[in-house]
């Protein structure tokens, strides 16, 4: 197999190997920007003599006993690391896939697949190297799926198998390690399918024990259906819906969502598979959407999602976007509601627009994600609600965030100046009332908030 770097900038070449990603994504025709070598020499010595060759630097990476050294060069990575057992025969035994599990002689070129690496390969399939390798490493089993995710591949039966029995292991693995394989699924951009099949096998239900409950949970519809079933047809619709080739999103006649962006669609992608966590109704939702007091539901769900995020060590910032995203998510089907009876809503969606300022969108496509997923095809509300919030995506975009990105009229300063106030917590609701009325219209003037702090102070 032919190398697409100069060989001539190793140390050595006798001994040393191409091993894992590296050589699976050569033989797809994928050129890799970082390379696996495993050396039965000194890695240390190797690893220097070959950054002071190609003027590179070395980072330290790993643990003690799983040190690799990373020589970073101008165009490319080498991590290096010691040939794990006596023969490079016996640490390819050792990996995870079978297509994780060959490698090139750098001194002859040859391609060594003792596990039929590159037949599964052509074949588009995950196998285990042995059935041993998820009890030496459980977040293999998830990452399992993650390499069908990516690649577009299938999982063999007896991988399947064997990630059913071993399922439950997954609790002893660290929440990051857990975090980052779940994150690399949820960025394909068909990762429903795979969600789907890691809940048959039972290893969505290990990870994430709050689903039980879902999956306990019957609707009433023509054929068999859980709540868990819900949550996973919303996902598959949400997937859809960021798609920016999708019909309703080019109805909108807007490029960018903003949240086209790979984190913001992730995190978009956790709140729907979170959203209902939290108590259910006891009766199930009405033909027009309406739910049981669906604000406590709200929290609730709120509330356990970041007991999640927490678990699986989320930064902060992804943890509160999740969490915003699952309090209003049901706001925008009460506005539609409202709308139905001809009720006027643009005071309510600015109020959202305040709360959530711009997650707004995410909160939008979330909504028509749940509400498409709670019905069938055919269903003519659908195409309404379609319509309804495709006007307030315009809306946001158009108006209220133009008129948001301007100065306020006033100011707490105002406040004290103009009317004599003392600062307290009247200030915050005061300006907020202002900023409402602001963005109601396409202008509004110093005066006119002027106006309404009197009238409202002459109303205490």
């Amino acid at each position: 197999l032919m190398l697409p770097f100069d060989t001539n900038i190793l140390p050595f070449k006798t001994g040393v190997y191409v091993v894992g990603g590296s050589v699976r994504d050569l033989l797809a025709g994928r050129i890799p920007h970082d390379y696996d070598l495993v050396v039965h020499q000194d890695c240390i010595n190797f690893a220097s003599r070959l950054a002071a060759t190609t003027g590179g630097h070395i980072v330290e990476l790993g643990r003690q006993k799983q040190k690799v050294l990373r020589v970073v060069t101008r165009d490319r990575f080498f991590d290096i690391m010691p040939v794990n057992g006596t023969s490079i025969e016996n640490d390819l035994g050792r990996r995870d896939f079978s297509i994780n599990a060959m490698a090139v002689d750098v001194s002859s070129g040859n391609l060594i697949d003792p596990l039929g690496g590159q037949k599964d390969l052509a074949a588009k399939t995950v196998r285990m190297v042995s059935r041993e390798v998820f009890r030496k490493d459980p977040v293999r089993l998830i990452r399992a799926y993650r390499m069908a995710a990516t690649f577009g591949f299938s999982i063999d039966k007896n991988t399947q198998a064997a990630i059913a029995a071993d399922a439950n292991l997954i609790q002893k693995s660290a929440g990051e390690r857990i975090r980052e394989e779940l994150f690399k699924i949820l960025q394909c951009t068909e990762s429903h399918s795979y969600l789907s099949m890691m809940a048959h096998s039972g290893l969505l239900f290990s990870v994430f024990p709050e689903f039980l409950k879902l999956k306990q949970r019957r609707l009433q519809s023509v054929a068999p259906r859980t709540l868990f079933d819900q949550t996973l047809d919303s996902y598959n619709h949400l997937e859809k819906l960021l798609n920016p080739e999708d019909e309703f999103r080019r109805s909108i006649g807007i490029q960018s969502l903003g949240n086209d962006d790979a984190d913001r669609s992730l995190l978009i992608k956790w709140a729907i598979l979170f959203h209902d966590l939290g108590g259910l109704p006891a009766k199930p939702p009405c033909a027009n959407g309406e739910i049981n007091n669906p604000g406590a539901r709200a929290n609730d769900s709120a509330a356990m999602a970041q007991d999640i995020c927490r678990r699986l060590r989320f930064s902060r910032r992804q943890s509160d976007t999740i969490e915003m995203i699952i309090r209003h998510h049901f706001k925008p089907i009460i506005l539609f509601n409202a709308h139905q009876k001809n009720s006027p809503v643009e005071k309510e969606f600015i109020r959202l627009f305040l709360n959530c300022n711009d997650v707004t969108p995410d909160v939008l496509l979330h909504a028509l994600a749940e509400f498409r997923g709670q019905r069938e095809v055919a269903d003519p509300v659908i195409n309404e609600f379609s319509g309804f919030i495709r006007m307030l995506i315009q809306k946001y975009y158009t108006q209220l965030r133009p008129r948001a990105s301007l100065p306020p009229p006033i100011n707490g300063n105002d406040l004290i100046n103009e009317f004599g106030m003392k600062p307290s917590a009247e200030f915050k609701h005061i300006l907020k009332r202002v900023e409402e009325e602001r963005l109601s219209r396409p202008t509004y003037s110093r005066e006119d908030a002027l106006k309404l702090v009197k009238n409202l102070l002459n109303q205490r």
